[in-house]
C-alpha cells in the first residue's frame, strides 16, 4: 500500500530528525564525562625562632615555615632579606618588629611578626663604687659584647672616654649622665642614668602605695591632696591647713627595696610651711622601725635655693638596707600652722 505522506514533507523532516539525533548523542556524551575540579591551593604556613648570636646585637632567625615558594624578611631597621634562615646584625639598641612573609606558588601569602628587644641594660652593665675619697665615684662597664670604645658625658664634668672614669659629685645632688659604647662590629648602644654620691640610683617611687597620717581636707585626690607628692610633678603639692605639729607619710613596696637616696620638693609659696626636722625609717613588718636618716635644717628650702620655689633637695641614707615599709615623719616646720611639700621621691 502506498504511503499517502507526500515525498516533499518526508524530505523536509529528514534533516530535523538527523539534528535531533545528534543532539541527543552529544547530550549523553557530556553527562558521561568526568568533572575535573581545579586543584585546591594550600596557603603557606609561617613560623620562625630567634636565636641569640655571638653578641647582644646579633640574631639568627631560624625559618620553620612550610608550603612556600618565596620568603621576605623585614627586620624593623629598614633592612630586608630573602634568605631561608638569615643572621642579622642590629647597629643600634632598640625595639624592632621582625616580620616574615611567605608566598606560595599561587600567590597566596601568610605573615608572622615578633618583636626583638635589643636592650641597652642587657648589652652592658654599669657599676659605680665609692673610691674612699668623699663624694667620689668610679664607674665601670661589664659587657658580653666586644666594646672597642666608650664615651661618658657627665654634664658639667664634660666628656670622658675609656672605662673607669672617676667623678666627684656635690653632696645632695642628683646628676644625670650618659654612656655611649661602640662594639667591634660597629653597633652602638647608649644609655642614660642618674648618679649621686651614693653611686647610680633609680627613682622607684611610682611602685609604692602611699598612706598619710593626715590628708588635705579634700582627700588624697584633691587639688592639693597627698597623691601630688608622688606624681613626679614638682608644680603640684600637698597642703595641710592645720598639720598639728607631727605628720607621717608611709610607703609600702611590693617587695623589699634598698633606698639609698631620697628627695623632697619645695612648694610654690610660704617657705615657713617647709619641713624643718624629720626622720626616715624602715621596717619589714610595719611594727618595728629602724631609723635610717635624721635631719634638722637651719634654713628653709626657699633660702637654701637662693630665693627659688619648686626645687628638689636630695639626701643620702647613711646605712641603706632592704625594707618593705618606709616612713617619713616630720616633727617641725619653720613656724607656720600649715605644712606643705610638692614631691617625695625614693631612689634605690
Amino acid at each position: 500500500m502506498k504511503s499517502n505522506f507526500p515525498m516533499a514533507l518526508k524530505r523536509l523532516f529528514q534533516p530535523l530528525i538527523f539534528v535531533m539525533g545528534v543532539t541527543a548523542i552529544l547530550s549523553c556524551s557530556k553527562s558521561d564525562d568526568p568533572i575535573v575540579e581545579p586543584e585546591a591551593s594550600e596557603r603557606p604556613f609561617v613560623d620562625f625562632d630567634i636565636v641569640p648570636g655571638d653578641d647582644p646585637f646579633t640574631f639568627k632567625f631560624e625559618n620553620k615555615s612550610e608550603n612556600y615558594e618565596q620568603l621576605e624578611w623585614r627586620f624593623g631597621d629598614d633592612s630586608l632579606s630573602a634568605e631561608v634562615s638569615p643572621v642579622h646584625l642590629y647597629m643600634r639598641d632598640g625595639i624592632y618588629d621582625v616580620n616574615l612573609k611567605a608566598t606560595a606558588k599561587d600567590g597566596s601569602t601568610a605573615r608572622k611578626l615578633i618583636q626583638v628587644n635589643v636592650n641597652a641594660d642587657s648589652i652592658f652593665k654599669l657599676s659605680a663604687v665609692k673610691t674612699g675619697v668623699p663624694n667620689q665615684i668610679r664607674f665601670n662597664i661589664d659587657s658580653k659584647a666586644n666594646i672597642v670604645s666608650s664615651s661618658w658625658s657627665f654634664g658639667g664634668e664634660g666628656v670622658q672616654t675609656g672605662n673607669g672614669p672617676v667623678i666627684t659629685f656635690n653632696e645632695g645632688t642628683l646628676n644625670p649622665f650618659t654612656i655611649k659604647v661602640t662594639t667591634n662590629k660597629g653597633s652602638i648602644s647608649e644609655i642614660s642614668k642618674l648618679a649621686s654620691t651614693e653611686g647610680i640610683v633609680s627613682n622607684i617611687t611610682h611602685t609604692v602605695s602611699l598612706q598619710v597620717s593626715k590628708d588635705n581636707s579634700g582627700g588624697q585626690n584633691a587639688n592639693e591632696g597627698s597623691l601630688n607628692t608622688i606624681d613626679n610633678n614638682i608644680e603640684t603639692k600637698l597642703y595641710l591647713g592645720d598639720w598639728g605639729g607631727s605628720w607621717t607619710m608611709n610607703f609600702t613596696f611590693p617587695v623589699a627595696r634598698t633606698i639609698k637616696f631620697y628627695g623632697i620638693g619645695s612648694a610654690n609659696d610660704s617657705p615657713d610651711r617647709d619641713p624643718k626636722e624629720w626622720t626616715l625609717k624602715g621596717s619589714n613588718d610595719g611594727q618595728t622601725w629602724t631609723t635610717l636618716d635624721t635631719r634638722s635644717q637651719a634654713k628653709n628650702f626657699y633660702d637654701q635655693a637662693g630665693g627659688k620655689y619648686q626645687q628638689m633637695f636630695y639626701f643620702a641614707v647613711s646605712n641603706p638596707k632592704p625594707y618593705v615599709y618606709y616612713r617619713y615623719e616630720v616633727t617641725s616646720n619653720f613656724g607656720s600652722s600649715a605644712l606643705q611639700i610638692s614631691e617625695f621621691r625614693l631612689f634605690q
